[in-house]
């Protein structure tokens, strides 16, 4: 049966794909012109903030398990955490901006340009941010990438 440190495995790549994903459909959105799609974006990027909860709070169970084990580096695991709850705080206040943004527009208006743009932005720092924080967190255990 999988427990914490299994989920929190599983459920970390897909803030990660989640806003690659994101990123380039809403280029593609600008590009065609199609505010359907740049709504669709958007409102992944909200269910991604949702799903970025559940990422966030089984880290915390994660390292209840591994911490003490065989290989583990532990002094990494702090420095996962800390990274890992501006990563969360950063997607959870644009996923709110966004969904708020939604709720405006009510998926008939336009998204103001201003914002397309800002959000790609922000979408490009968010996405910098859980790469590092992937990265800390690949340091915990496994041995190739601990001393880069």
């Amino acid at each position: 049966m999988p427990n914490a440190a299994h989920l929190h495995i599983l459920l970390n790549h897909f803030p990660v794909i989640g806003i690659m994903f994101i990123f380039v459909l809403m280029i593609y959105a600008l590009i065609i012109k199609n505010e359907k799609v740049k709504h669709f974006a958007m409102f992944l990027l909200v269910l991604l903030s949702i799903l970025t909860i559940f990422v966030f709070t089984s880290g915390d169970k994660a390292k209840g398990i591994v911490k003490g084990m065989e290989g583990i580096a532990e002094e990494n695991i702090e420095k996962h955490e800390e990274f890992a709850n501006y990563s969360f705080i950063s997607i959870e206040i644009v996923g709110v901006i966004t969904a708020l943004i939604l709720i405006y527009v009510r998926f008939s208006k336009p998204v103001p340009v201003f914002y397309s743009f800002v959000f790609l932005i922000l979408l490009l720092f968010i996405l910098a941010m859980m790469i590092y924080t992937s990265h800390l967190g690949g340091k915990i255990s496994h041995s190739e990438i601990m001393l880069k």
